[in-house]
């Protein structure tokens, strides 16, 4: 019996006929297109955009504390860390520079700060004209912050 139904299939490509079948019922319906500038998709909850970097709750300096637990958890090294020892001898971050040409936007970064001190924001237009654009300092991803979080540090992204 087997063998007839694969017969019967071969003679009459009904495999061939299917597949046709479903290409013509693709191709009769019409295509959704999207007028890009006009019509802007709003991104869903979850989302990974361009990374933040947050004040402390007085809103005079970055949360930062230059641990280095996001570079060293960064699996594309696009995160780079110098610090340096202030006179209390507590850390403090000289610069923070994130490449977003090498960064893969995975998150661990954000799972690694034990202060919360970066975070992604919902923005994923990030097209640049160089590559010094995407280069981003600390006082860029402050400015970021500031933006995105109306200068103040917000309390409902803490873990």
């Amino acid at each position: 019996m087997k063998k007839l139904k694969k017969l019967f299939k071969t003679i009459f490509l009904i495999e061939i006929a299917r597949g046709l079948a479903l290409t013509l019922k693709t191709m009769l319906t019409p295509a959704v297109t999207r007028q890009y500038p006009t019509f802007k998709r709003k991104p869903f909850p979850g989302s990974r955009g361009l990374h933040a970097m947050r004040r402390d709750d007085s809103g005079e300096k970055e949360r930062c504390i230059g641990c280095g637990l996001c570079e060293a958890v960064c699996p594309s090294k696009a995160i780079t860390v110098v610090t340096t020892e202030g006179p209390d001898h507590e850390k403090l971050v000289n610069s923070y520079e994130l490449d977003l040409l090498r960064c893969v936007f995975c998150g661990f970064c954000i799972d690694a700060c034990p202060v919360s001190a970066i975070v992604q924001t919902p923005e994923f237009e990030l097209s640049c004209y160089s590559r010094g654009d995407a280069f981003y300092t600390k006082e860029r991803l402050i400015e970021v912050g500031d933006r995105f979080m109306g200068g103040k540090a917000v309390k409902n992204h803490d873990k």
